[in-house]
């Protein structure tokens, strides 16, 4: 049953190495963000001081429970207390996303021999939803990639109450998580463990209900849910009206425009359609449903951290199909499943040539360097003192997330101690706006410290 489980462990210690390395040059080229490594950072750092989870980049004082609901941050915390600095969320994301190449690669090796494991782990280590969640600073789904595949892993193998305990974390990831464990739940009680399954029905949509509902308007300084109701916000559940109003669309909503089509195109070509024949297809449903229902392009496509649940799903599902597939009355169909590593694999690879890793494995020593600009901006920085109040600018904030409270200019209304500010951002702010707002801090109390490379240092006087 365990076909080689050591070998698997060595794939997803290369994952981590590669997913890790390339995380902190990017950060270390000031490719990351305060929105939302920064944001992160701030959470796991209120933890650590034994407080709430608040994020002054998103408002100052602001409760990420107002926001979503992700209290499995909290395991983040040991790692903290050793390495207070926002790359520890980097290379703890990396852990847990190439740990999830274990189940996946050990379920293909027991359908279909080591060979199909090694292409199994290598598809998932290429995949486009893989790349983009690791290219895109820290995010709470990346807890959701281990729970998902070794509990669909499981599924697959009928081990039920294994397939459960796995999935019930996930309530604790992320809010809208709670729609796949009832889906997971669904498919437990279909297989056979009704009670089981009823149950882990159940707690999810009572979770789901609760933490929508009532907890995070409790925070919220709103009071609301806010990616029920506002597109502006910007949530996998935004919309400018109501969910349940855009549901009613949904058959026109989850196809148009065409940006959906090619996305649910490119997931299906990730398996070569395999996935298609099994029931664990179902548990994406939720995740593409919420997306494609949001009026907000940034959800449609393939890019950014939003796909990356949807690895483990496919990948599993494909695997899960595979026995069905293989005594298919179509010729093709059964030699796709008979070499469906391959497929996989190859399926993968056409793609993986455009992800954010192609330059980085072709040019590491490049990836680590740094040029004028981010030399500057540590040079200023480093003048900032801990603890005191600084306005930054996007890809400088979460290089200060960790010693100082830091927010962004117009983001947050509030008056800083410290101005930082990279007069050539291009979020949220144009160059137009930063040059407007340096001249009016540089009219209102403010004097300029230093400034190099279009980074401007202001102290409050």
């Amino acid at each position: 049953m365990q076909s080689g489980t050591r070998v698997w462990w060595a794939w997803a210690a290369g994952l981590f190495v590669l997913y890790a390395l390339f995380s902190l040059a990017q950060h270390h080229r000031l490719g990351t963000t305060g929105y939302d490594l920064g944001i992160f950072t701030q959470a796991v750092r209120g933890y650590a001081h034994f407080g709430a989870p608040t994020a002054d980049l998103k408002g100052w004082g602001y409760n990420l429970y107002g926001d979503h609901f992700h209290p499995i941050l909290v395991l983040l915390v040991p790692l903290y207390w050793i390495w207070p600095n926002a790359q520890t969320l980097l290379v703890a994301q990396a852990a847990l996303v190439a740990v999830a190449a274990v189940p996946l690669a050990r379920l293909a090796a027991d359908r279909g021999g080591r060979p199909a494991g090694h292409a199994t782990a290598a598809a998932y280590g290429l995949s486009f939803g893989v790349q983009g969640a690791v290219a895109f600073d820290f995010h709470e789904v990346a807890f959701a990639a281990p729970l998902l595949a070794f509990g669909l892993a499981a599924l697959s193998e009928r081990r039920s109450k294994a397939a459960a305990a796995w999935a019930l974390p996930l309530l604790l990831v992320k809010e809208e998580l709670a729609l796949m464990v009832a889906v997971i739940g669904a498919i437990l009680a279909w297989r056979g463990a009704r009670r089981l399954g009823l149950a882990l029905i159940a707690i999810s949509v009572s979770v789901f209900a609760l933490v929508v509902g009532v907890l995070i308007p409790a925070f919220n300084p709103q009071g609301v849910y806010p990616y029920m109701n506002n597109a502006s916000a910007g949530g996998s559940l935004s919309s400018s009206r109501s969910i349940f109003s855009r549901l009613a669309d949904a058959p026109e909503l989850l196809f148009s425009p065409s940006q959906k089509i090619v996305t649910l195109l490119l997931l299906g070509a990730l398996t070569c359609f395999l996935a298609l024949r099994s029931p664990l297809i179902a548990i994406a449903l939720p995740n593409i449903a919420v997306r494609f229902l949001s009026d907000s392009p940034a959800y449609w496509g393939t890019g950014l951290q939003y796909n990356l649940p949807l690895m483990p799903v496919l990948i599993a599902a494909a695997w899960d199909a595979q026995p069905a597939w293989a005594h298919s009355r179509i010729p093709l169909a059964r030699g796709l499943a008979r070499r469906a590593g391959a497929a996989l694999l190859c399926a993968a690879a056409p793609l993986a040539p455009t992800q954010p890793l192609q330059d980085f494995l072709l040019h590491p020593v490049r990836a680590f360097s740094t040029d004028a600009h981010a030399k500057a901006a540590y040079a200023l920085m480093r003048r900032i003192p801990d603890g005191a109040a600084v306005e930054a600018t996007n890809h400088l904030s979460p290089h200060l997330a960790h010693r100082t409270r830091v927010f962004t200019w117009p983001l947050v209304d509030h008056t800083p101690d410290w101005v930082i500010l990279d007069v050539n951002e291009y979020w949220p702010t144009s160059f137009q706006e930063n040059q407007a707002h340096l001249t009016d801090l540089l009219h209102h109390g403010y004097r300029q410290v230093d400034a190099q490379d279009g980074i401007f240092l202001l102290h409050r006087e």
